[in-house]
């Protein structure tokens, strides 16, 4: 009879066995549906590409004023660190110019500036599909601004400190969105015949105004007059995040 018990304990556990792979199998498809929760993309559609032309710079301009005051409009000219007279200075054929400044004439914040990414469905099924918004890929954003800001050392210096002290927050040349399994929006249930999207938006602060340059002739250390550069810029906000839902009819 014990024989007979350990042969019907073995039979169990072999049975057992055989039918533990297809509940594995179920459960892991279970969990992958459970896991697709859109498609995830950090390029920004056609669509987008067009919101963001809202947001194109103007182009810059450059003039000069001589010492009796006298003001004429030049060629704007992207700065060459080849001057000579100090680290944050330029050349071209006869003069030197050296940055002396920036003055913020203009800011404005939008909250939608910078593309993330985005996480879509489209329910072409008869039933519900779940959509959230998970950061699935690191994503760097990176600042828009003219020639000199982006060249200039000091200048980017300056051009930062400017949108701090007239907007509040923090801001920057670029700042970098990690992945992460954190849930930030959602879940939420899509019905069938519809799409879908979360799209993750990075705040920007813009600023225009004017850089100045002491003017020196090649060679000497007397200056002449200055060089103005018409500049302006977006930056990234490091802080603020925007989560936008929307949805359409297919």
């Amino acid at each position: 009879m014990k024989k007979n018990r350990v042969i019907t304990m073995i039979l169990s556990l072999s049975l057992l066995a055989s039918f533990s792979p297809v509940a594995a199998n179920a459960n892991s498809s279970l969990q992958g549906t459970n896991d697709d929760y859109g498609v995830f993309s950090t390029v920004p559609d056609k669509e987008e590409l067009e919101r963001q032309q809202q947001y194109k710079l103007d182009p810059p301009t450059a003039w000069e004023v001589d010492l009796n005051g006298n003001k004429r409009i030049v060629p704007y000219t992207v700065l060459n660190k080849k001057g000579g007279i100090g680290t944050n200075s330029w050349s071209d054929s006869n003069y030197t110019y050296v940055f002396n400044g920036w003055t913020l004439n203009s800011t404005k914040v939008d909250k939608k500036r910078f593309f993330v990414s985005r996480v879509t469905v489209e329910n072409n099924s008869t039933g519900l599909l779940p959509l959230k918004y998970v950061q699935q890929e690191s994503v760097t954003t990176k600042w828009e601004v003219g020639a000199n800001i982006e060249a200039e050392a000091q200048f980017k210096v300056a051009f930062l400190a400017s949108l701090k002290t007239k907007l509040g927050g923090s801001y920057n040349y670029s700042k970098t969105t990690m992945s992460s399994t954190t849930v930030e929006a959602g879940p939420k249930d899509i019905p069938a015949g519809y799409k879908a999207s979360y799209t993750k938006y990075r705040a920007g602060g813009y600023g225009a105004g004017q850089a100045e340059w002491k003017k020196y002739p090649k060679g000497s250390s007397s200056w002449v007059g200055m060089h103005y550069t018409g500049e302006s810029g977006w930056a990234v906000n490091e802080n603020d995040v925007t989560i936008e839902y929307t949805e359409s009819k297919i």
